[in-house]
This record gives structure tokens, C-alpha cells and sequence, in this order.
């Protein structure tokens, strides 16, 4: 899962690569996070792995269970429904300024990358496509040509990404289909259209991860308890 890193800028380099691994969904709800492990394949002291935890803790992309237990959350509906409005609001603004800033060069790159995903379905090969899903909406983020906005969209994603994974497959044709609407839509050059497609995408995705079983009930969050006893 995890290559091994420069040991320049370590703690950077681990951390992205974490963070990567939750957007694109290689950890999923409940997967138990070892720092050791983590750091004997990634080829580092134990550190720079540690300090990226305590980052994502914070950062609420994982949870401290116990002082020697971090995990990828389970996330609450409350939750979930927080996530979703605010992706509603930041992709729904980048598509639109996508709609208004692309170009025939990434036009054909939404294209290639929404046609692999397909075939990536077709085959089965669900880890390549959840990882070209995810991909699908960063670059649509990157065409909107606001990098804050991209990284504020990107922090979302590391939470969403190990639930979408998770409901990937069962999800069905819904987990891709409005990526099509969404592509025509960038196509003609319509934003209002580019805007409303990439929301349906997001409550369809959304509706699903509802009925999925894989939510928790509207409980206060698990407490950071432990967080600076690692630090």
C-alpha cells in the first residue's frame, strides 16, 4: 500500500501519503492504523508516522480509541449530513467555475479518466475504481483554478474516501452515473448545469451511505482521550 520515502521532509511526505490513502480508500471504517507497521514500510523512525496521526486525529480523518488504538472513524449521520452540505457548497462552486475555466486538454483527461473508470468497474477491479471516482473530483477541483478551495475539497475527501470505498461495489451504477451529467455539462460550457449535476452526485452518494448500515446514530463523538499522551 505505502512506498517507501526520502527521509527529507519526512513528516510531510508521511503525511501525504496517509492522507492519500484515506481520499483514495485504501483504509476503510474500523481499519486499525499501527504506527509501527506504518513505519517499517514506509522505511522511517516512528516519528514523522506518529506526528501524521496526531495531524489526521485532529484533523478528525481518524480516531484515538484507546492510547494504542487509532482507527479509521465511523462516521455519524449528523455527520455525514454536515459533510454533505458542505460539499454541496465547495464542489458544487467548483464545477461551476470549471464549467467557465476548462479547456479541451482537460476536457479529454475528465473524459479518459470517467471511461477508465467504467472499464474499471466492468472488470471488477474496485480499488482502481474508487481511486479514479475520487480522482474524477479532484481534478475537476484543479480546473477551477482556486487552490484553496481544491485543499478545502481535498480535507473533505479524507473523510469520505474510506466510506465511499466501503459502499463502492454495493453501491452500484449510482456511484458513477451523474459523473456523466457531469462531464456533458462541462462539455457545453454550463455552469448552472455542472453545478447541479455534481450535486446530485453528492446526495445520491450520500442516500446510499445511509442506507448502508455503516453510519453510527447521532451519539456524542468518541473523545480524543490519549490524544496527548502520544504527542
Amino acid at each position: 500500500m505505502f512506498l517507501q520515502v526520502d527521509r527529507s521532509s519526512l513528516y510531510e511526505t508521511v503525511y501525504s501519503q496517509i492522507a492519500l490513502a484515506l481520499i483514495e480508500g485504501q483504509l476503510q471504517p474500523d481499519d486499525k492504523v499501527r504506527i509501527r507497521a506504518l513505519a517499517d514500510q514506509l522505511g522511517v523512525s516512528v516519528t514523522p508516522v506518529r506526528d501524521a496521526l496526531l495531524r489526521l486525529v485532529k484533523e478528525r480523518a481518524l480516531e484515538m480509541r484507546g492510547l494504542k488504538d487509532i482507527r479509521v472513524p465511523r462516521m455519524r449521520v449528523d455527520q455525514l449530513q454536515e459533510v454533505r452540505l458542505i460539499r454541496l457548497r465547495l464542489e458544487g462552486l467548483a464545477a461551476q467555475l470549471a464549467a467557465s475555466r476548462i479547456d479541451r486538454t482537460s476536457e479529454v483527461m475528465l473524459t479518459r479518466i470517467l471511461e477508465e473508470n467504467e472499464e474499471a468497474r466492468t472488470k471488477g477491479d474496485t480499488v482502481t475504481a474508487v481511486k479514479l471516482n475520487r480522482l474524477f473530483h479532484s481534478k475537476i477541483a484543479e480546473i477551477a483554478g482556486l487552490p484553496v478551495l481544491h485543499d478545502m475539497i481535498e480535507n473533505m475527501w479524507l473523510r469520505m474516501g474510506p466510506l465511499i470505498a466501503a459502499v463502492y461495489v454495493s453501491g452500484g451504477r449510482p456511484m458513477i452515473a451523474y459523473h456523466h451529467e457531469i462531464l456533458d455539462a462541462l462539455r457545453k460550457r454550463d455552469p448552472a448545469a455542472a453545478e447541479a449535476a455534481i450535486q446530485a452526485d453528492i446526495n445520491a452518494t450520500a442516500e446510499i451511505l445511509l442506507q448502508s448500515g455503516l453510519l453510527l446514530s447521532n451519539e456524542p463523538a468518541t473523545s480524543h482521550a490519549g490524544l496527548k499522551a502520544l504527542a
